[in-house]
């Protein structure tokens, strides 16, 4: 894949990767939002990653693994929005872990060119017979890439984040 001048590729992430996928993860992210690198070391086998050819600077990280849209001691903060969130929380699906985008991110510098888009369709593609999810901020702008993409905004997670306090967007693509 090329983006008109810079030529990447994309590929799984491997333990070598750690350093330089968190210096990514540091330029999209707001402090109170950082992982700590055990963290993401974790989610390393669930992970692509795209990387500049020329140098192999990491540049956009898409980490995948189980989600569980709250625990049964915060049954509460799950608040359907519709139909769906209603099924999923009369199915107990809202304490149930499911396969899901746990971080994407792309480098301020690369947005906007198609790259966080090619990294779900890999992701919905290694998961295509299961229903996966995510969870965003309430006002991540990349909120309307994941509708275009088909997932389903079905519940918030009252003061899921926190510095500052704001609910999650909990969706999920059957």
């Amino acid at each position: 894949m090329e983006d008109k001048k810079t030529k990447i590729k994309i590929r799984k992430g491997t333990n070598e990767d750690l350093d330089a996928i968190y210096e990514c993860h540091i330029k999209c992210f707001d402090k109170s939002d950082l992982w700590y690198k055990s963290i993401i070391q974790q989610s390393l086998k669930n992970s692509f990653i795209i990387e500049k050819l020329d140098d192999k600077t990491v540049i956009g990280i898409l980490l995948q693994g189980e989600i569980t849209a709250c625990e049964p001691s915060e049954i509460n903060n799950f608040v359907p929005l519709n139909t769906s969130g209603e099924i999923f929380k009369k199915n107990n699906l809202h304490i149930e872990p499911i396969e899901g985008i746990t971080m994407l991110c792309i480098d301020p510098e690369y947005r906007n060119k198609g790259l966080a888009k090619k990294l779900i369709e890999i992701h919905l593609n290694e998961n295509k017979n299961e229903m996966v999810c995510l969870f965003t901020r309430s006002t991540n702008q990349a909120k309307q890439l994941y509708l275009k993409m088909g997932y389903e905004h079905i519940a918030y997670i009252k003061s899921k984040y926190f510095f500052p306090t704001e609910d999650a967007i909990f969706m999920i693509k059957n």
